[in-house]
This record gives structure tokens, sequence and C-alpha cells, in this order.
């Protein structure tokens, strides 16, 4: 006996198990903001209001426009270093004369500063005979290097926000993308299946041909209009298991025994659609036999709160006869492994178990929206059928 064991970790599980902390970067009102610049003229009216209190002694009119002067002569050194220098030379590694030219541009301030004060008079007589002292000319260089700090800061801060935005936009589309395809590769393979026990019936010219198409109908009804969403209520893709079951009954008559039982709640629960065809249809391939009788297939589905537990067993053929009919398997089960690893990333664990006689797939499914606690994490091991 061979068990096998199959634990998702695709390297799409990081787009997945991200935590939401960028809402605010996606939200409608920080894209209304940001495409208007309304958070620039927060900032700037709230360090207005900042250097007005600092300028607090002299009256309110010369505290206005001192305040004035310094936003204005801070937010042209803030603005030519975040549009000019840091793409232009710090992007592109010219460390040295970025250094350089941050200083000289806080050297140029601090005369402009200096000027500015002159002229507009409306310091102290004191403050003005100082404007060219070490300790005053020390103070605004401390002054502009701590606002160029802080709208550098935050200017990095927003394009790390929104290159994450970026990464997720495109870790989101890619694994869409993937799971487009992953789905057309899905209902082609089924649909080949299906096109053959058709055939086989109207080959033996069966009165049960015309039933078969009713349910053929029905399953792909199914895949056009469901088949393409991302979730499906639980109670739909029981009943497109069911007529798939109907379906195999049709064909094979009554020397198999087919079950299907279903337990719990299912009202309201949502889960990837067609997920367990794969299984459902390997079943039917390997563990039946074109002349033996007695083959089985035994399916069961558990609903508990925020779990899912599908469990399918079959009867195996002898593995001579099964190459010589060519079931040597497909892109079914690699492509069931890549979609639960985008879709349930860390939430979702396969065990398999291949006997000499028996085969059986039990597959948990964590179906909580956004889980705290995800399944109990088992080891990694894959076994190929």
């Amino acid at each position: 006996m061979s068990i096998g064991v199959i634990h998702c970790s695709s390297i799409s599980n990081r787009a997945l198990k991200r935590k939401e902390s960028f809402d605010l970067v996606n939200s409608s009102l920080y894209q209304r903001a940001s495409e208007y610049k309304l958070h620039h003229l927060v900032f700037w009216a709230a360090y207005f209001v900042f250097w007005i209190l600092i300028y607090g002694d002299a009256s309110i009119a010369n505290a206005v426009i001192n305040a004035s002067i310094t936003i204005l002569i801070h937010g042209t050194v803030s603005y030519f270093n975040i549009y000019f220098l840091i793409p232009r030379l710090l992007r592109n590694k010219q460390y040295l004369i970025y250094i350089v030219s941050v200083m000289l541009s806080i050297g140029l301030s601090i005369l402009l500063l200096s000027v500015a004060f002159y002229t507009a008079n409306t310091i102290s007589p004191a403050v003005k005979d100082n404007l060219l002292d070490t300790g005053f000319l020390f103070a605004n260089a401390v002054s502009v290097a701590y606002t160029l700090g802080i709208t550098t800061s935050l200017k990095l801060v927003k394009q790390w926000y929104e290159r994450e935005r970026q990464t997720k936009d495109l870790e989101r589309l890619n694994m869409e993308t993937e799971l487009k395809y992953l789905k057309s590769q899905i209902n082609p393979h089924f649909l080949f299946n299906s096109l053959n026990s058709l055939y086989a019936l109207t080959l033996r010219k069966s009165d049960e041909a015309p039933n078969l198409v009713l349910k053929l109908s029905d399953i792909l009804r199914y895949v056009l209009y469901e088949g393409g969403t991302r979730w499906v209520e639980l109670d739909k893709e029981i009943n497109y298991i069911q007529s798939y079951l109907d379906l195999e009954k049709l064909r094979n008559g009554d020397r198999l025994d087919i079950t299907f039982d279903v337990t719990g709640n299912t009202f309201g629960v949502k889960i990837a659609p067609m997920l367990f065809l794969t299984f459902i249809e390997n079943s039917f391939k390997h563990g039946i036999s074109k002349n033996a009788e007695g083959g089985y297939v035994n399916i069961q589905l558990e609903v508990l709160e925020n779990e899912v537990r599908f469990s399918i067993c079959n009867s195996k053929v002898d593995e001579k006869e099964e190459r010589l009919n060519g079931n040597q398997g497909g892109i079914g089960l690699q492509n069931v492994r890549k979609r639960l690893n985008l879709l349930y990333p860390d939430r979702h664990r396969i065990l398999i178990t291949d006997k000499r006689e028996t085969y059986c797939v039990h597959v948990n499914l964590n179906t909580e929206p956004n889980p705290d606690n995800n399944l109990k994490e088992i080891p990694y091991e894959m076994h190929d059928r």
C-alpha cells in the first residue's frame, strides 16, 4: 500500500496569503484624493498650522506671513527633491551627486529664507540683525532638512504602497488567467469523455442514448453558465455531480455499484465549480473494467462548519488491463492540484490512498471566507497515480 499526501505550496500562495493591509490604497476615496493631489493640500495645510504655532510669539498676521514664507520655500525644496533629484539622481544610484545636490538646495533655501524674512519685515529687530548668524542659519538648515525628511519619507511610503497594489493586481490577473486556462482544459477534457460514452451507446444502439443526451445537455449547461464563475453554490455542484453519476449509470448499467451520500447543511456554502470532477472522472476511468463485474465507486460529501470533506473510493482494474485500455491519466489531476493551490492556498489538503484493490482520494477544503486558522498542516509528499 502506498499513501500520498499533497499540501499546497505554490508560489501563487503569496498573492492570496497576503493580508488585506492595502485596502486604503485600493479605496475609491484614496484614488480620488490621489488623482487631484488632495493629500498634498492636507499635508501642507497641517504643516502651515504647525509653523503658525512655531511663530506664535509674533502677532497673528506676522505669524501667518512667516509661516507662508517658510511653507513656500520648504515646499519648493521638497518638490525639487521629490520630482527631480530622486528620479534623476537617487534612482540612478548617483548617491554622491544626490547628497551634494540636497546640501546645496538646503543652503540655497536658507539664504532665500533670510532674504524673505528681511524683506517682509515681520520679525523682531533682534532676530533681523542676526539673519546671517551661525545659529540662525543652522536652525533653518535643520528645519529644511526636517521637512525634506518628512516629505521624502511620505513619498517613498506612498510609492511602496502603490507598488504593492500593482503587484497584487498583477498577481491577481496572473492567477485569474491561469484559472481560466485550467478551466479551458477541464471543459474539453470532460466533453471528450462524455462524447466517448455517447459514442459507445450509439454503437450498441442502446435505448438509453437519448437519456444520456439529456443528461449531457444538463451537464454542459452547468459547465457553460456556472463553470466560468469563481465560486458556485455547493447545492448546484452537488446536482451537477449527481447528473454526471446518472450519466455513468446509464453508460455502465447494473454491473457497477455507484453511491453518492451527502451529509450536513449545504445551504449558503460556496466552493470552486467543477473542483471534484477530475477525481470522479478518474475513478470511472481507472476503476472500471469492460469485462469484469462488481466494480464500485463510492462518493461521500460531508459539510461541516467552514469545511467541506470530499471522499471517493473506487475498485481498481488489473494494472495490465489498465495499460492495454490506455488509462494512463492525463492533465486532469495536475490541473486540479494547481486550481487548489490557487483557490485554496494553505486551506486544503489531499490524502490519496492507493491499495492493491482500492483507490481513495480524500479532499478537505476550508470554506471560511477569511480564515484565521487554516486546516492542520500535514507533511508535503506527492503521490501520482
